[in-house]
């Protein structure tokens, strides 16, 4: 008994010493501009996705948007907006981006979802899409429905919506997690020498409050047992005006990807979040808090999904009165843009 209280508090003080780690944030103005175009006509973004291609040195960003996904690269995240016009990819209905470089197949990957038609999948189904040219946004390749099993049935709270597909690899196994949209995170596997094939069952992963988008890293803080960190999107009671519920980002911690999955202490609810207004500075005030969908930069590239300990920025999409609203106007409809959190100095 004596050696599990060891190490059962060696784990919680390794978890509390990430914790205190966590960065305060500071938001400005948006990454993309709230009045972006795709083919000349305005567009909104959401679920973005980023990743740094090391041969280059840019940054290119993934994102939802009205008839799928979307890219555009940049040098310098410090611009803002950084781009104006984003370009459609030729990936159909896929949504809802990850997107790394796969060292064996030596391809980038991006998995995303498409509406099911077969009645297999609850709504959505997850898929597949590579290209070898990550600047080439013609060259993706069509999604390839993935063979995952759809999770389990159960009578007393069925999936109904199956989202937000997510694959991190370890030494031995590649693992998918997906969320149901009702505080459930469910994990497959495959064997590395199986994938993008293989998948078995889902299985409960983690219970919580949070509704959707899962983004799990392994920290690259160096020596020793392998640590792992998802952060998670919930609503709550924002701390400031209770009467509004906002999105804000969890976290949760691992010593390995089949569990189990502990809150991080001090950021997994509103008022100690991983990311939310409770620890963001507002530099533009025309953001209503809403901190939705978000993804840590990393310097890491891929499958193993590297992530430092305290990550510079963190991309994400919430509400923003237009940027042809007055700063001051509060009854400007908000509407979705792409905004970048940024380490507080």
């Amino acid at each position: 008994m004596r050696p599990f209280l060891t190490l059962l508090a060696t784990a919680l003080l390794s978890l509390s010493a990430l914790a205190a780690a966590e960065p305060r944030w500071v938001l400005g103005a948006p990454l993309i501009d709230a009045d972006a175009t795709l083919d000349g006509k305005p567009v909104k973004l959401v679920d973005p996705a980023i990743v740094r291609d090391p041969a280059t040195g840019l940054w290119h960003v993934f994102a939802s948007a009205s008839g799928g996904t979307v890219w555009f690269a940049m040098k310098d995240l410090a611009t803002r907006p950084a781009v104006r016009e984003v370009n459609r990819l030729p990936v159909g209905a896929c949504f809802v981006p990850q997107v790394f470089y796969h060292r064996a197949q030596q391809r980038w990957h991006m998995i995303g979802m498409v509406p099911d038609s077969t009645g297999r999948f609850p709504k959505m189904a997850p898929c597949l899409c590579t290209t070898a040219t990550l600047g080439d946004p013609q060259s993706w390749s069509a999604p390839e429905i993935l063979d995952v099993p759809p999770p389990p049935q159960d009578a007393a709270k069925p999936v109904k919506l199956w989202i937000d597909f997510w694959v991190i690899c370890d030494e031995a196994k590649a693992h998918l997690f997906a969320t149901s949209a009702d505080g459930r995170l469910w994990r497959s596997e495959t064997a590395l020498d199986k994938y993008p094939h293989g998948w078995t069952a889902p299985v409960l992963a983690l219970e919580g409050p949070f509704i959707y988008a899962s983004h799990t890293y392994r920290m690259a803080a160096g020596q020793g047992t392998a640590r792992y960190l998802t952060t998670i999107t919930a609503r709550g009671a924002d701390p400031a005006t209770p009467q509004q519920p906002r999105h804000y980002q969890q976290s949760y911690t691992a010593e390995r990807l089949e569990g189990p999955w502990l809150p991080a202490p001090a950021a997994a609810t509103p008022a100690q979040p991983y990311a939310g207004t409770a620890n963001i500075r507002l530099t533009d005030p025309r953001w209503t808090g809403d901190i939705s969908h978000g993804e840590p930069l990393r310097l890491g590239h891929d499958e193993r999904m590297l992530l430092e300990p305290q990550p510079p920025g963190f991309i994400f999409h919430g509400a923003y009165r237009s940027s042809s609203s007055s700063n001051t106007d509060a009854k400007a409809k908000p509407t979705p843009c792409v905004g970048l959190l940024e380490v507080e100095k």
